[in-house]
């Protein structure tokens, strides 16, 4: 048996294959501005997971006393470091911090008599072994602190002293200092 084919249906301008024509390039536009919508949608997406990271925190680094270690000499202090976000930017050593990144600092500082003495107590902040960079004095009760901002350089060395020439004067935990990246 075989099929007979029927002619194409005529429309009113004469052509159904032009109709069908208009047809798919409207189903292909609707489908291209799809896939468009879709690609601006996710590029941005991409974009952000990729290269837009959260940034870790701010370099911190904080320093408690170790006076056990701080027989060198009475005066020079050393110091059991807890450093976070820091690599690149600041280097713990003993009693030093060593700044690896130039950029403004906030340093704080507080030593703590374990007794009241004569004597005020005294801490100072040097930079490069003996260059002083800030000093505080206290009173009696023992207690000084001190906290303000530094713009410090590439390789600049930072360590505490005190004025007092006792071992084991002060109080470990109280007694600290450390530095922040501003």
């Amino acid at each position: 048996m075989l099929g007979i084919m029927e002619p194409p249906a005529m429309l009113e301008d004469g052509s159904a294959a032009k109709n069908r024509r208009s047809m798919n390039l409207r189903v292909a536009f609707h489908a291209l501005i799809f896939v468009l919508i879709i690609i601006s949608a996710l590029v941005p997406i991409i974009f952000c997971l990729q290269y837009h990271q959260q940034a870790p925190g701010p370099c911190w680094a904080h320093g408690s006393l170790n006076e056990s270690l701080s027989l060198k000499h009475p005066r020079v202090l050393n110091w059991k470091w807890e450093l976070h976000h820091c690599k690149g930017i600041v280097q713990d050593q003993g009693e030093y911090l060593i700044i690896q990144q130039s950029g403004k600092y906030f340093i704080y500082a507080q030593l703590y008599r374990k007794e009241t003495f004569k004597d005020s107590l005294t801490v100072m902040l040097y930079r490069n072994e003996s260059n002083p960079l800030n000093n505080a004095v206290g009173h009696e009760n023992g207690t000084v602190n001190f906290a303000r901002p530094f713009l410090l350089q590439k390789g600049d060395k930072l360590h505490c002293e005190k004025n007092e020439e006792k071992h084991y004067s002060l109080l470990e935990t109280h007694t600290y200092w450390g530095l922040f990246k501003m």
